[in-house]
């Protein structure tokens, strides 16, 4: 490995005082499930230090009042295992089940999908569809912002005095809301995610209420779409406004193409799995 110093501090304080001083240098790790494997490519400077947040506490699971807290450092396979996460938020275990290998999702954590955001980081897109908000705390204190606002940041402003991100802070569902998950990959198993759509929905009747549907692996981040909440919201979902969602949201992205999809592809699909995720909570 090209790294010339690793530091596990023992408490959020030394941590950050090490990330602050560190700046730039500073790479933190937790399960290193991506992390390791751009060192392996070489993808990584040597001057780069590793600071281990593992053993900071940050893996707590617990439900308090109908709020849901989430550490960090909460693997995806504890999350997924989680009795409570998928009785009061079965999107969020459903999508942490679904993510590569059971082998990575072992070591894997929740905050780690966040900070890499990766186009095929499935958890970004459930906790966007979940309202959720990120705790950050660094010397200056703890702040909170919504997902969607924590991925469109700049790292510097959003990491700024030596910050981690501490922990998720998710509303549960309530017994009006309905959730869909759909995934496209190119295999079952351990494959990476082509497209996502994820959708968190309060229902009085067959009447959408709020809604709030995110495509994932579209573009380099996933969004919360405009045209779900404006052509949905206070009216029945019908088959035909369905088939006009699905045609429409395509306006809000360019889809990208790489080595699992073309653009084309990713938008014929995206179009299948909004009908079909819609079609779930209706």
């Amino acid at each position: 490995m090209l790294n010339e110093a690793f530091y596990a501090p023992g408490d959020l304080g030394q941590a950050w005082s090490l990330l602050s001083g560190l700046g730039d240098k500073a790479i933190i790790i937790a399960g290193g499930t991506d992390l390791m494997v751009r060192f392996n490519r070489h993808r990584r400077k040597r001057s780069e230090v590793l600071v281990y947040v593992g053993k900071l506490g940050l893996n707590v699971i617990e439900e308090t009042n109908g709020q849901m807290v989430i550490g960090a450092c909460a693997t995806l396979a504890d999350i997924t295992a989680s009795t409570v996460v998928r009785q009061k938020l079965p999107l969020l275990a459903r999508a942490c089940g679904e993510m590569a290998s059971p082998a990575v999702r072992n070591a894997a954590t929740l905050g780690g999908n966040l900070v890499t955001n990766a186009r095929t980081a499935d958890g970004v897109a459930a906790l966007m569809a979940l309202g959720a908000v990120v705790v950050t705390a660094s010397t200056a204190g703890e702040s909170r912002m919504l997902v969607e606002q924590f991925v469109s940041t700049p790292r510097k402003q959003k990491l700024a005095n030596g910050g981690i991100v501490k922990q998720f802070e998710l509303p549960c569902l309530t017994a009006d809301e309905k959730w869909g998950w759909e995934k496209l990959r190119q295999r079952q198993g351990d494959s990476r995610s082509i497209l996502s759509v994820s959708v968190r929905a309060r229902m009085e009747g067959d009447i959408c209420r709020s809604i709030r549907l995110v495509l994932g692996g579209m573009a380099a981040n996933p969004f919360v779409s405009k045209t779900a909440v404006q052509l949905l919201e206070g009216r029945p979902l019908s088959p035909d406004l369905v088939d006009r969602v699905a045609e429409e949201i395509l306006s809000e992205t360019d889809a990208g193409t790489d080595a699992r999809a073309t653009a084309w592809y990713r938008e014929k699909a995206a179009q299948v799995l909004v009908r079909r995720v819609l079609t779930q909570i209706a």
